[in-house]
């Protein structure tokens, strides 16, 4: 490899792989001291190290066996010539795993192609040193020269003759082994198992699997949550950063929250045609003109909306789930006595939402009816419901509606088929041309009849009195995109366009006048917004939120985080940069067809604070304030 001359004479493809394989042996422990380092304030108990070890084995040695080993396929005709990029491959892989630990120590962030990119065009603004460099380089060259001993090494020693199918084995089943535990801690919420998730760097490991249930009862994870969380340190996620302390006013009574979503619903679809009762609730109300969901899937925007935290900390706050309870905002309810009705067809349960989000709050996923439609109807009958009877018992309370009516494919009823010609085009022969109208007026028919169903709720409030003691939130878990840039995009998570982000917020909030908001805002800000402006909090917001109160004007420039379903993006201004571990795609906001100028240094300073403000290094460990301090007058209580 590395001017191993030795190697030419003679040429021997089995052995010449063999010293390969030996090579990758010794580099294992160097792999797992290495992904080690990430491990710090975890308190390993015996599962925990089989876990950390398989997966090192499994998850990192295993893809890298079969890459080098593909990459001596390649080269095989070239002779001895082939040990060259095999070796290379595994001084890179090494390297970056090193350079990796060594950020993640620092920011608690995992490096990938976007960060490493802006390292080298400008690693002045990024904030290396010279001394650094140099560090780096000497770190580059030393790892060099050990792999030439390993390589050195390998070529002298006498190898096992079963060596190569040895190594294979092992890493399958290490590799079936970490997929298996993790699928079923995953399931029964051990955390043991799922807050060492976001300390690997490149880890998309198996979330669930049919059968996770019913082979779960053979493994003794998450069986009490006293065994599953005893000693067990919460990681690298703080949050919040300090006690809570929310006073509400003497005397005042704690206002009511509804919370509606519309599935999938676009930044241009409020209005009076499309939903003309959402829009005559918007002229009492504080409309956001320019606003974001926190992500374009459902599981971000969601979390986003409820947690004032970043999408790209879901992994974090779901891995750590049974120590956090839930995001502050719920809590905070929690403890004024706040009466929850969830009700929402979207998987809340088999997502997690429910016990990262709702943990220990009852959340309705069964409605009546065979169709969509039905089952969105029966949903809206049982909000109101729920809705009379906090009414009669006088219980503060936070109702959540999710509607579905208008997710691909839209549902709606022959009455709310308002806009022709519709139909449902067949995504399969669709192109870059295809004509949306037909598909665009099926989708305002279903926004159509939601917004029916919407209407029912408003009206209920109003013949009830309870318009002046209710917060009234309008919004959605992410946009759909109709092939607005003739790009061939449907749906939603599948780029972070405004066409898939850019989202519609109307907020009724007693005793605020009606107003219109232009500059830019996101769900994060929702949350904080209700806490300080209705419970009293004065904690700072950088306490418990990434965001900031809705109605706090900004000065400058606002970068937004928004998350995916595995990957993320940054947007900075027009400026979209879609991020994925070993890949940066750039394009406009408004135009997909159109590349996005670099990154300005300074907005990626403050993104960086963003996603790394509440995770703690090793010396912090478990000193996260998870409950909140409410000191509610005593009607509240």
């Amino acid at each position: 490899m590395f001017g191993l001359r030795s190697y030419f004479n003679g040429f021997k493809p089995a052995v010449l792989y063999r010293q390969l394989i030996t090579v990758l042996v010794f580099n294992i422990p160097l792999i797992f001291i290495v992904l080690l380092q990430n491990m710090r304030s975890v308190d390993f108990t015996p599962l925990t190290w089989f876990y950390f070890t398989a997966t090192v084995i499994g998850y990192y040695v295993l893809p890298l066996l079969v890459v080098v080993s593909l990459a001596f396929l390649i080269f095989l005709p070239l002779k001895k010539l082939a040990i060259y990029p095999t070796g290379v491959m595994i001084t890179i892989f090494v390297f970056f795993i090193i350079i990796d630990s060594l950020a993640y120590k620092i920011t608690k962030i995992h490096i990938d192609l976007f960060w490493l990119e802006w390292i080298v065009n400008d690693f002045q603004a990024f904030g290396l040193s010279p001394s650094t460099i140099r560090n780096i380089i000497l770190l580059l060259l030393g790892l060099i020269a050990m792999e030439i001993g390993f390589f050195k090494f390998a070529q002298r020693i006498k190898k096992p003759r079963y060596l190569v199918w040895t190594v294979s084995l092992v890493t399958v089943l290490a590799f079936s082994a970490s997929q298996v535990t993790h699928a079923v801690a995953y399931e029964k919420n051990d955390i043991r198992i799922t807050s060492l998730t976001p300390r690997f760097p490149i880890y998309y490991p198996t979330t669930s699997h049919k059968k996770a249930k019913k082979y779960g009862q053979h493994f003794s994870l998450g069986e009490n949550e006293s065994s599953n969380t005893e000693g067990v340190h919460q990681g690298a996620l703080n949050y919040p950063l300090a006690n809570m302390e929310c006073n509400l006013p003497t005397g005042h009574k704690p206002s009511n929250i509804i919370v509606i979503f519309l599935e999938s619903w676009r930044f241009d679809m409020m209005n009076e045609s499309v939903t003309p009762n959402i829009h005559e609730l918007s002229g009492k109300s504080s409309v956001f003109l320019n606003h974001f969901s926190a992500g374009n899937s459902t599981v971000a925007g969601v979390f986003g909306f409820f947690s004032g935290l970043n999408a790209t900390y879901w992994a974090a706050v779901k891995a750590n789930n049974a120590r956090i309870d839930n995001p502050v905002l719920i809590d905070t309810l929690k403890e004024n006595n706040y009466t929850f009705g969830i009700f929402a067809k979207s998987h809340f349960k088999r997502h997690k939402i429910k016990d990262t989000i709702f943990r220990g709050i009852d959340v309705q996923e069964s409605f009546a009816g065979q169709t969509i439609v039905e089952q969105d109807k029966d949903m809206t009958r049982q909000v109101v419901s729920f809705i009379r009877e906090q009414k009669n018992q006088q219980n503060p309370y936070m109702a959540f509606a999710f509607y579905k009516s208008n997710h691909h494919h839209y549902h709606y009823p022959s009455e709310d088929a308002v806009f022709l010609p519709a139909g449902d085009i067949n995504l399969m022969f669709a192109d870059d041309e295809t004509d949306p109208t037909e598909y665009r007026n099926d989708y305002m028919n279903s926004t159509h009849y939601v917004d029916r169903l919407i209407g029912e709720i408003i009206e209920e409030l109003e013949s009830l009195g309870e318009m002046d003691n209710t917060v009234i939130a309008i919004s959605t878990d992410h946009s759909d995109e109709l092939n607005d840039n003739r790009a061939n995009y449907w749906g939603h998570g599948s780029n972070f366009t405004k066409y898939q982000t850019m989202v519609p917020l109307v907020l009724h909030l007693p005793d605020r006048a009606p107003q219109k908001i232009e500059y830019v805002t996101s769900h994060i800000d929702v949350a904080p917004t209700i806490l300080s402006e209705y419970f009293g909090c004065t904690n700072d917001i950088q306490d418990y939120s990434s965001g900031r109160n809705l109605f706090d004007k900004p000065t400058g420039v606002r970068p937004l985080v928004i998350g995916a379903h595995v990957n993320h993006a940054f947007i900075i201004e027009d400026n979209v940069y879609e991020i994925y571990p070993l890949y940066t795609k750039t394009y406009k906001l408004s135009d997909i067809k159109t590349k996005a100028g670099p990154p300005n240094p300074q907005m990626l300073t403050i993104l960086i604070k963003e996603i790394s403000h509440f995770y703690i290094d090793s010396g912090n460990a478990g000193t996260s304030q998870t409950g909140s301090t409410f000191a509610g007058p005593p009607s509240a209580k």
